[in-house]
């Protein structure tokens, strides 16, 4: 074969994008693809092109990026049952490492390779099963220095004479020979049937089935000689039909069919849990790059090089067929295999089409199916272009090398570091964990004394509408102040729009859920304030009108308000009145739903800057018009996930409480928000499952099928039935309430009277779990046994607020009474700080504008340059520092509450408090840290 690349026309763009593709760093990679090089006629330039790759790999007599060149028999012993494919593979990737690369780990492939090679001679399973273990371990040992010193201290498996020794050897071997055994298979038992793992999906093991009895059924399993035929993949990436192959035609395999179909579903078997066990640590080879120097040396994807077309004929047409489902299976991103096949028939694609698919899959990320590229590669007269290309570029361009030594003396530093850390901190840990009350529930009992009602003592006389059209009163009456103000020279007054939920009803919980008049009382507060300020000032600041839309439940009618609001701006631009840009922007969009998805849509698409109040979902955040002043789910989930993982959240026994081990996460598919929150926090609780509930009609959307994390239920009951489930498979189990509040009640209901788990739950809810929707529940009193936890976005009257806030809780106080049942709802003091950022956006605009016009697009330019400079906006609800281009406060303050019967206590603060100050730590004398927002 050939040394170097064949000039072939636009091979340069196909070997340009495929090493591109290859040197992508781990957290940018897609799927491992499969790159199939189909020779055209009977010349060799598909093997010469993969032979030609791997010699663009290796410069200098060492690899540039890791990689195996498959061709030829193994240099080892020779394993007829695993076959000279994997063999091979195992060698190169051995012999083909870059420097600084460290050692290559394949305990999962040598694992499966010493299962198959196993031949077991005992009959009953348990017994087999101990057999298995014991000879996995022994190969093990083979390559552990520690697992061959314990055996020189054990004394081996050799009984020795004399009753002194005999006494000093059965003190020993249970110690330095069986526990290990032991330790060892239990290991592999939970590395290989861990929910997520590749053999428990592959096997469809259910839980609890032990590993090793399991894989007694690969043990042993040797084919007989001789090449079997198995088709290679179609151009989708799905097996061929029998008796075809990918073009019609030739079969890979070179001798003759398949006489022993066992033999072929045996060497099927084998080379299925071979390559996703090779998969596996492949991509276990990239984790914990912070933590190891070699890891951080580890750049550059896996290169597997099979250039020999027939080479391997039982082996390589089912490694082709098992790559694409297995890199799903597995989830590997870390390799890419190229492979000199024969023409498939139509379907190939040339190699600027092949580039142009390579570059797609470059900025693309995440698991999934692997992908199938088909080249195809025909004989041709060298290309001046390509053959001066591959001159000025004869190698791979990793961007950088590394030596063996450097990782080295950086662990050898390293090490001496952790030392002296650990030996100047020894003293203080060790009093920190005699003195600390480890076992202590997180904000203390969750019951009082205080007698349950028909309604909270605080709530007033009236009805919630009629505070609702009070509050509007308010606004209206300052709209009136602020159009005298315009008759003023010098005045400026400007319009925006509060896009929200209106009451129309007397139900008290419906208003305490929607969240109505807390909010818009915040308007009215913050337009206050602002036109204050712009009185004092009416030469640089701006008074500002507030008008109101109203959003209808669920914000359903929303883009219909929205198509409104720009079909009026449209036309008064077109008049030339200037009218069009009086309306500066909308403030509002509280709820993370589909209908406000497409308002959004709307308004920013037509120019109109939008800045949210609650709405938290990720999805709120994709369109460069719109800002909001809570923190992102993304930012909750980080939060609650850990707070559960360290805190101790879940009552063992009464008084006693530990932190949660598993979670049960209640969503609603069909809600943005909740979908979005659900996700974030399952991808911090590794061990957790999601029940689905949905009163959407489009619940036939969503299917769980094939995933053993999620659960769908058709009612309270169910949902109740299931979490009682999963709380007496694990006592220390969190639920996760991930979902809308108005079910919330119902499912405590539920829970407490239809199951028999006494109504003892640890619950830890969303931010859509406000402390006026909790006040309704009041679940401490309705539900002893209720530990309830929930995120929030303001602080309980009784503890002290930041500079701002104790300005805006005062201003509130004034205003609508201490006792007030919204006094400590967050979405008070969110919608005074929306409009704040907005009206700061305004009076900046004008200010930059000068003596000129000024309009939305100076407002928004204001808004992208990041409003408040570096340090930000002091808020209500704690500092908002956007930056440039900010969609969320950077490190927006959240918190956690604990509620009892007796009022809301803080378990939990974290975030920027005001200008400079922040929460980083939490718990018992700040033993955690708080997650903060990426850079």
């Amino acid at each position: 074969m050939s040394s170097s690349v064949p000039p072939l026309p636009k091979v340069e763009l196909f070997v340009d994008h495929l090493e591109r593709l290859l040197v992508l760093p781990p957290g940018r990679r897609g799927p491992a693809p499969l790159v199939l090089l189909e020779q055209e006629g009977p010349g060799r330039e598909a093997e010469e092109l993969a032979d030609g790759l791997c010699a663009r790999f290796r410069v200098g007599g060492r690899a540039r990026v890791p990689y195996a060149q498959v061709a030829g028999a193994p240099s080892g012993p020779r394993r007829e049952r695993i076959g000279d494919l994997f063999q091979k593979l195992a060698e190169e990737l051995e012999r083909n490492r870059p420097g600084g690369f460290g050692r290559l780990r394949l305990p999962q492939f040598e694992l499966m390779c010493t299962i198959i090679e196993t031949d077991l001679t005992q009959r009953q399973p348990a017994v087999q099963a101990r057999e298995l273990r014991d000879r996995c371990y022994a190969e093990r040992r083979k390559d552990s220095n520690v697992l061959k010193a314990l055996e020189v201290i054990s004394g081996g498996d050799r009984v020795p004479t004399g009753v002194p020794a005999l006494l000093w050897y059965w003190l020993r071997q249970p110690l330095f020979n069986v526990l290990p055994r032991w330790l060892y298979g239990r290991l592999q038992e939970r590395r290989m049937t861990r929910r997520g793992s590749w053999y428990r999906q592959w096997a469809g093991l259910q839980k609890g089935t032990g590993f090793f009895r399991d894989a007694r059924g690969l043990a042993g399993t040797a084919p007989p000689a001789g090449t079997v035929q198995v088709q290679l993949l179609s151009g989708s990436g799905s097996p061929s039909p029998a008796g075809a192959s990918p073009g019609g035609g030739r079969d890979c395999g070179e001798d003759g069919g398949d006489d022993d179909g066992g033999a072929a579903e045996l060497r099927d078997r084998t080379v299925d849990v071979l390559l996703r066990a090779l998969l596996t640590d492949l991509e276990a080879a990239f984790r914990r790059p912070r933590l190891s120097p070699w890891g951080r040396r580890r750049g550059s994807r896996f290169a597997l090089v099979l250039p020999q077309i027939g080479a391997y004929p039982e082996w390589t047409p089912r490694l082709l067929r098992q790559f694409p489902p297995a890199v799903e299976q597995t989830g590997c991103t870390g390799a890419v295999l190229v492979a000199a096949v024969p023409s498939g028939g139509d379907g190939a694609e040339g190699f600027v089409d092949a580039a142009g698919t390579l570059k797609s899959w470059a900025g693309a990320t995440g698991r999934g199916l692997g992908r199938v590229l088909r080249v195809r590669v025909a004989p041709h007269a060298p290309d001046p272009a390509a053959a001066r290309w591959l001159n000025r570029y004869p190698e791979v361009q990793p961007g950088r090398t590394h030596s063996d030594a450097a990782p080295r003396v950086e662990a050898l530093v390293g090490g001496v570091a952790v030392l002296a850390i650990l030996s100047g901190t020894a003293v203080y840990a060790v009093d920190w964990a005699l003195t600390r009350n480890s076992d202590a529930c997180l904000g203390g009992a969750s019951a009082g004394t205080r007698k349950s009602g028909d309604a909270p003592p605080d709530w007033p006389d009236r009805s919630p509408e009629k505070l609702y059209q009070e509050v509007r009163g308010t606004i209206e009456r300052q709209n009136k102040e602020a159009d005298r103000a315009a008759g003023r020279p010098g005045a400026v007054v400007r319009t925006v729009v509060y896009l929200g939920v209106p009451v129309t009803a007397g139900s008290w919980q419906e208003a305490m859920y929607s969240g109505a008049v807390p909010e818009l009382r915040g308007i009215a507060l913050s337009q206050a304030e602002l036109n204050r300020a712009a009185a004092k000032d009416e030469g640089n600041k701006v008074y500002l009108r507030v008008r109101f839309e109203d959003a209808g439940p669920g914000f359903e009618d929303a883009p219909d308000v929205a198509r409104r609001i720009t079909r009026e701006i449209a036309r008064e631009g077109a008049g030339g009145n200037g009218g069009a840009e009086e309306i500066m922007g909308v403030v509002g969009l509280g709820q993370s739903r589909h209908a406000t998805l497409e308002t959004r849509d709307e308004l920013g698409d037509n120019g109109l800057p939008m800045i949210g109040t609650v709405a938290t979902a990720e999805e709120m955040l994709r369109h460069r018009m719109y800002r909001q002043v809570a923190p992102d789910n993304g930012r909750e989930a980080r939060i609650a996930a850990g707070f559960a993982l360290r805190g101790n959240v879940v009552e063992t026994e009464p008084g006693v409480c530990a932190p949660a081990e598993r979670a049960v996460v209640i969503a609603d598919p069909d809600d943005v928000y909740s979908a979005n929150l659900s996700t974030r926090f399952t991808e911090e609780f590794q061990d957790s499952e999601t029940i689905w509930y949905s009163t959407s009609e489009r619940r036939s959307r969503h299917s769980a099928q094939g995933r053993d994390d999620v659960e769908w239920v058709q009612n309270l009951s169910e949902m109740a039935a299931s979490v009682c489930a999963a709380l007496k498979e694990e006592r220390r189990t969190v639920v996760y309430w991930a979902a809308r509040a108005n079910e919330f009640g119902a499912f405590l209901n539920e829970f407490g009277s239809g199951t028999g788990c006494n109504g003892r739950v640890s619950v830890l809810g969303g931010n859509d779990l406000t402390n006026a929707v909790v006040d309704v529940e009041r679940p401490s009193e309705r539900h002893p046994g209720v530990r309830l936890y929930y995120a929030a976005h303001a602080l309980p009257a009784s503890y002290p607020p930041n500079v701002r806030g104790e300005v805006f809780r005062n201003d509130y106080a004034a205003a609508y009474g201490n006792s007030d049942p919204w006094r400590e709802d967050g979405r008070a003091p969110l919608a005074w700080d929306a409009l704040q950022v907005l009206g700061a956006a305004v009076n900046a605009a004008r200010q930059n504008a000068g003596d000129a016009e000024f309009g939305r697009g100076t407002v928004q330019a204001a808004l992208k340059a990041g409003v408040g400079g570096t340090a930000g906006l002091r808020g209500a609800s704690g500092s908002l520092a956007y930056g440039e281009s900010g969609e969320v406060p950077r490190d927006k303050r959240l918190l956690i509450l604990h509620h009892t019967d007796s009022g809301s206590k803080v378990v939990l603060e974290c975030g920027a408090l005001d200008n400079g100050v922040e929460k980083t730590e939490w718990g018992p004398d700040g033993a955690y840290d708080c997650p903060r927002d990426a850079d």
